[in-house]
């Protein structure tokens, strides 16, 4: 019978090590309801048993069994991972204050142990002992528990690295005790805390989320901080003087935001700053004297602003041996001369001074510690100081694209440490390409447009055999292409073209390995052109080359299928073509005719009383005959154009006539979906774009204006915000700001790569196109950072109508053309918010709403009803457009689909992403932020649409592809 008992109760599961992990009472419970007593003796020893069983139980202290709440959520396995068999004060992640009942859990240390999941209210909240709160960089979701912020005892707080959302508010407020906030890369929207109490604070560190708003003007910060890091969000703005009395703040980090205004001069409280980062904001103005002062200041950038004037003189720091390692001023607008010295100061290591106005010659010291010197893109004379080429750390020098002259100093490749070697478009005296020693370990070599003469050696190849980036275009090179560069195994891009190159083109050129972008155009090759995955526009310009790639048989070649052949078939094509488009044509006007027909019989409505003066009656429709209905619209003087911005214009409707040219054909500047959009001027020169929307329209007046209303509330820094809405009889006319450098689609597809060459020398560089032309941009326009500037801002952009708008907004439309670019180049996205303009449901519901080809998600085939994950697939082909600078829907090399999607995720999946890149952005040295943009959009991309992240989740992403400073 004893032997029965103890199997009936099941003993083995209630061992000690059961006992000890919590298990559920009631289990064994049930347990005991199922034993067969049979005798006083059986139930007194079943029932010390389960005395023991619930002394063990008990033993479990309250901390313990919230601990396991905590972890029976968000690390499901966590009894095969840890020992249960002991109190979980004892393992290495956490610490206890006493021992036994009184057992209080003091700090938690679960970072990178893969918890995933939600944190429930009343586990973590109810260590009410607990200091030190450690869950950082795991996949946590969800909101943080509001009972996490009433710990009062909390020293340091560090959740960074997850997936939080939600907001703060002031519950920060009630950690009196907290030393180090720790929230950065997670989710965490809406406004900064207005107070932080806390005088104990050293460490608030906030970056890369999705805060949004101004920075508190009240914000009292502890003078004991020593971090402060606020940078990766969506804050607007001038930057307070919260920080001024810091006087011992350490860091200090505010990129990557929308601040604006001019810097702040009171820099000089700040005496023990080590770094700062302004960079990737709006402030304007000069940089203050009090800045470059700062005497412990280590690294300092206020890089991609719109920063003017000249750098602060020296001397800088606490003089001559000031601490700067780090100096990042790029892509500002400041201009004068370097000041002399301040490239020698003792312990600079990295300068970055590229896309200023900088004048005059470079300096003639420089600091032996200089590791990259970066000044390209400015206009920067005189020649190369000899003592450049002698600085032993010097691993990157770019200086392309200013007008430097002289000799090119060859002792450059003497160096054992030069990586990074960019002297293009410069204003050199030319000379031989002289051959270069072994000792050379350059990676990227930039010597475009030098003037270098002769041929190229044959011993380049064997002593830059690690040379991954070779332009050596625009000169006068001639002879033949080495057979020996096809050592070159590692080499990615190889630029040659606008030279006078003669003979064949070796045909193991190319089978490199590496080789993803040859350029061979313009020279005086002859013979045929190896077969290989480049198209002709890499061998364009040598009238005697030939071969199938350029559709031209060689001489003495007979040719798989004749010319003539082509040409009949060509033919045939054409003959098939035309007759289809004549035919659509006539079906077409039919159809306009009958539909004219019928509209004119169509009886029309008045408008409601109320809103009449909002309203016009017009004899017909804009779509019809856009002039001819403007001129007839009768007192356009006395319909009320209604302005968001700049209300006291106070235009009317003929001042959108005027400004237009009564919609003159000539100021047409696109054909939307919804409607044609014209370009016009105000009086006063505000130039604006005036959009008539054509599809749908609401079935009573009231919501046409209440629609128009709401449309003018929404703003974002990154959205074309509506400025204002004219109502003429039955069509709604937008009014927005016009943008200076247009839509994406034309930046990146249409305008002119390179000035039309067929007649220009090589080497004059005096009047380039991309210079001297209003109507064609500048190659360096859609540099990565600018496309990376462009990716971020509309991923924000999404992000709020997702998730900050109320309902949420489904853009429907997300493509490059509605993508426009002001005069700094900054992005603002179209045409949001338009569809909920149109009332017949069935028309929302069809292709032409919900996005343009190429830009469609595969679910939109199956039902046409537009969703958030359909917008971040049409954002991940914008994405993969600007990675790849191909248009979504054309001929792709080893792909049948036509589609750049289907190409892009080919590559991936065969594990050669390299192969997508852009070639024109090759040798920049931003291949690997590229390829992570990259996988962005394959993750954006996904056939399915649960697979696919939110808009928030790739704002955080992109963000993390921004490379560090410090990674020089």
């Amino acid at each position: 019978m004893g032997e029965r008992l103890w199997s009936t109760i099941c003993w083995e599961e209630v061992m000690p090590k059961r006992l000890a992990a919590g298990i559920e009472v009631s289990r064994h419970r049930a347990s005991f309801r199922q034993l067969h007593m049979t005798g006083p003796i059986e139930y007194l020893t079943t029932l010390l048993l389960f005395i023991l069983l619930f002394l063990g139980v008990s033993a479990e202290t309250n901390d313990e069994r919230s601990l396991f709440r905590f972890l029976d959520n968000v690390l499901p396995n966590y009894t095969a991972l840890y020992n249960t068999t002991v109190p979980a004060c004892e393992w290495p992640e956490i610490t206890c204050i006493d021992r036994g009942q009184k057992a209080k859990i003091w700090s938690l240390n679960f970072s990178g142990r893969g918890l995933n999941g939600t944190i429930l209210p009343g586990t973590l909240g109810a260590l009410t002992s607990l200091t030190n709160l450690d869950l950082s960089h795991n996949l946590l979701s969800g909101e943080i528990p509001e009972d996490i912020f009433n710990l009062s005892s909390l020293t340091h707080l560090k959740l960074a690295n997850n997936k939080l959302g939600g907001g703060l508010a002031d519950l920060v407020s009630n950690l009196v005790q907290l030393g180090t906030l720790d929230l950065s890369q997670n989710m965490l929207s809406g406004p900064l805390p207005q107070r932080l109490d806390s005088m104990f604070l050293n460490v608030l560190d906030l970056h890369s989320n999705n805060f949004s708003g101004r920075i508190p003007s009240m914000l009292s910060l502890p003078n004991r901080l020593q971090t402060l890091d606020l940078s990766s969000n969506q804050l607007i703005g001038e930057v307070n003087h919260a920080y001024e009395n810091l006087s011992q703040l350490k860091y200090l980090n505010l990129s990557r935001n929308l601040l604006t205004e001019a810097l702040p001069g009171h820099f000089d409280k700040l005496g023990a700053l080590r770094f700062l980062d302004f960079s990737s904001n709006r402030f304007y103005g000069s940089i203050p004297d009090s800045l470059t002062k700062l005497p412990e200041l280590i690294q300092l950038s206020l890089a991609n602003n719109r920063l003017t004037g000249p750098l602060p003189p020296l001397p800088w720091g606490n003089g001559d041996n000031h601490v700067l390692m780090f100096l990042d001023c790029s892509n500002n607008l400041l201009n004068g001369s370097i000041p002399e010295g301040l490239l020698a100061s003792a312990n600079l290591e990295v300068v970055r001074l590229a896309g200023n106005n900088f004048t005059g010659p470079l300096p003639v010291d420089f600091s032996a510690k200089l590791r990259e010197l970066d000044l390209q893109n400015n206009n920067l004379n005189g020649s190369i100081p000899q003592k450049v080429t002698t600085l032993r750390a010097l691993q990157k020098l770019e200086l392309s694209s200013n007008h430097l002259g002289g000799n090119i100093p060859w002792n450059f490749f003497e160096s054992s440490s030069l990586q990074y070697l960019g002297l293009g478009r410069n204003s050199f005296e030319g000379g031989p390409l002289l051959n270069v020693t072994s000792v050379a370990k350059i990676l990227h070599l930039n010597l475009s447009s030098c003037k270098i003469k002769g041929s190229i050696p044959d011993l380049l190849a064997a002593s830059l055999d690690r040379l991954q980036c070779l332009d050596l275009s625009h000169n006068h090179l001639n002879g033949s292409i080495p057979s020996s560069l096809f050592y070159m195994t590692t080499l990615e891009y190889l630029d040659l073209s606008f030279n006078k190159l003669t003979g064949a083109i070796p045909s193991t050129l190319t089978e490199l390995p590496s080789l993803r972008y040859l350029n061979f155009s313009y020279n005086n090759l002859t013979g045929e052109v190896p077969r290989s995955g480049f198209n002709s526009s890499s061998f364009q310009g040598n009238p005697e080359l030939c071969g199938l790639i350029l559709t031209k048989s060689c001489p003495g070649q007979s040719p798989e299928t004749p010319i003539y052949l082509h040409l009949h078939r060509r033919r045939h094509r054409v003959g098939a073509i035309a007759g289809i488009v004549i035919g659509t044509i006539v079906s077409s006007c039919s159809f306009v005719i009958i539909a004219l027909f019928l509209y004119k019989r169509k009886p029309k409505k008045l408008p409601a009383k109320e809103v009449s003066k909002y309203l016009s009656e017009v004899p017909m429709t804009f779509e019809a005959d856009s002039n001819s209905w403007a001129v007839q619209v009768p007192h356009p003087g006395s319909i009320p154009v209604i302005m968001f911005e700049k209300p006291l214009l106070n235009l009317t409707f003929a001042d959108l006539l005027r400004a237009t040219s009564i919609f003159h054909k000539d100021n047409q500047i696109s054909d939307g979906h919804y409607g044609p959009s014209y370009k016009g001027a105000l009086p006063g020169g505000l130039k604006i774009v005036v959009k008539v929307l054509f599809l749908g329209c609401p079935a009573n007046e009231y919501e046409k204006v209440a629609q128009l209303e709401a449309l003018g509330k929404i703003r974002h820094p990154n959205l074309l915000s509506l400025m204002g809405y004219c109502l003429v009889g039955g069509e709604r006319l937008l009014v927005y700001e016009f943008m200076e450098n247009g839509d994406v689609q034309r930046r990146l597809h249409e305008l002119p790569e390179v000035p039309c060459a067929g007649n220009q020398d090589p080497e004059d560089w005096s009047k380039d196109t991309w210079e001297h032309s209003d109507s064609v941009t500048k190659i360096d326009d859609l540099s990565w950072p600018v496309r990376y500037r462009i990716a971020l801002g509309v991923a924000r952009a999404l992000a709020f109508l997702h998730h900050n708008c109320s309902p949420q907004l489904v853009h429907r439309d997300v493509t490059s053309s509605n993508i426009l670019l002001d005069s700094l180049y900054e992005p603002h996205l179209a045409d949001y918010g338009l569809a909920s303009l149109i009332t017949s449901e069935n028309l929302l519901e069809t292709p032409a709403i919900c996005g343009a080809p190429g830009y469609l998600p595969p679910e939109y085939g199956q039902a046409w009803k537009a969703t958030t994950r359909g917008d971040v697939y049409s954002f991940g082909v914008v994405l993969l457009e600007l990675v790849t600078g191909k248009r979504p829907i054309g001929h792709f090399h080893d792909s049948l689909s036509g589609h750049l999607v289907g190409w892009v995720r080919s590559l991936m999946r065969e594990k050669r992403a390299y192969k997508c890149l852009d070639p024109k952005l090759a040798c920049t040295g931003v291949e690997n932020e590229m390829l992570e943009t990259l996988r962005i959009g394959y993750l954006c991309t996904a056939e399915l649409p649960s697979k696919r992240p939110t808009m928030q989740q790739i704002v955080g992403l992109l963000k993390d592809t921004q490379p560090k400073l410090t990674n020089s």
